[in-house]
């Protein structure tokens, strides 16, 4: 009976042996950068005091000097990042979520970057960066800033920093142009017909507000990434647990919305694997990618058909890092 329970001992702990030597500390990594096609655009500016800067994907920079607080001889050099395709926002693994957990559609990421003699640059206070997006691109959205310069779970937060122009047209051929925050087009279209229509019936001048809804302005860039998107509202929210899976350390979660310009991505430990009120929209699956010695694993499970507080189990297969793209196809 001793000898039994002695061989009974040492199978298991040959067993357990077996599975924690697969094993190695976690590290969360970008599966899918080497996919990405998208580099950063350069601008020698150098001295120049103005200059109207257009991106290879189309997005124009209204540059004065009188932005920044430089010495007149330094040198400034522009850094421009352009991501309106969404698959190179994917690769990136620049999530679309706020800091309060809402879920967002991009129609396009962007990182403008003013440095001077190799230190990044601050708009000045009281200055404003004119910015015009491809066309099209603000329609229904609003700018969000990046809560911190990082591609590891990096989040979003809507900006109180945004304007846009109005030109306001007099008779005469007198023109005047105001500046108000984007989220008040509304409010402010709305008072200008209230306005036309006043001056209509009282037959006195004519004027027409027209907006220039492909054009915002910030204030502060600085060690931030900008993100032309919009609120989506879930239709439920569902939250889960993923079974401890002792062959691997930790995973690289994705979750993938198909019919949106949408996904969130966790790096999470073993013992992490706890992920509450996601939002549901649409088509929604999730793909957990997990490594150890002997290889790439991943798994791939449909949101749709999970209950709310249930347990999930991931069957992981061995893959390669090139057949990963295909899961996100």
């Amino acid at each position: 009976m001793k000898l039994q329970y002695l061989l009974l001992v040492s199978i298991t702990i040959l067993f357990f042996n077996c599975k924690t030597d697969k094993l190695e500390p976690f590290v969360s990594e970008n599966h899918l950068e080497s996919f990405q096609t998208e580099k950063p655009q350069f601008f020698d500016l150098d001295t120049l005091e103005y200059k109207t800067i257009i991106g290879k994907h189309g997005t124009k920079i209204i540059y004065y000097r009188e932005l920044f607080d430089t010495i007149y001889k330094d040198p400034i050099q522009l850094e421009l990042i352009e991501l309106y395709d969404f698959k190179e926002i994917l690769y990136r693994n620049i999530p679309t979520i706020t800091t309060k957990d809402e879920l967002l559609e991009t129609s396009g990421v962007l990182k403008i970057k003013f440095t001077s003699n190799g230190k990044e640059l601050e708009i000045r206070e009281g200055q404003k960066l004119l910015v015009y997006p491809p066309s099209g691109k603000l329609k229904n959205n609003d700018i969000f800033l990046s809560d911190k310069d990082s591609i590891t779970n990096i989040k979003w937060n809507i900006t109180n920093q945004n304007f846009a122009y109005f030109e306001l047209y007099l008779s005469g051929g007198i023109s005047t142009r105001i500046i108000i925050p984007s989220d008040s087009l509304e409010t402010f279209t709305n008072r200008e017909k209230k306005w036309r229509e006043k001056i209509a019936r009282n037959e006195k001048i004519r004027y027409e507000l027209i907006s220039e809804s492909n054009s915002f302005i910030l204030t502060n860039i600085k060690d931030r990434w900008i993100n032309i998107d919009k609120l989506v509202n879930p239709e439920k929210q569902i939250s889960f647990r993923i079974k401890e899976n002792i062959n691997f350390s930790g995973f690289n979660i994705y979750i993938i919305y198909k019919n949106l310009n949408s996904f969130i991505s966790y790096s999470v430990t073993n013992d992490l694997l706890f992920f509450p009120e996601v939002p549901i929209v649409g088509k929604v699956k999730l793909i957990a990618i997990g490594e150890n010695l002997e290889g790439t694993f991943y798994d791939e499970i449909s949101l749709n058909s999970i209950a709310n507080n249930s347990e999930v189990i991931l069957n992981m297969k061995k893959t390669s890092k090139g057949n990963l793209k295909k899961l996100f196809e």
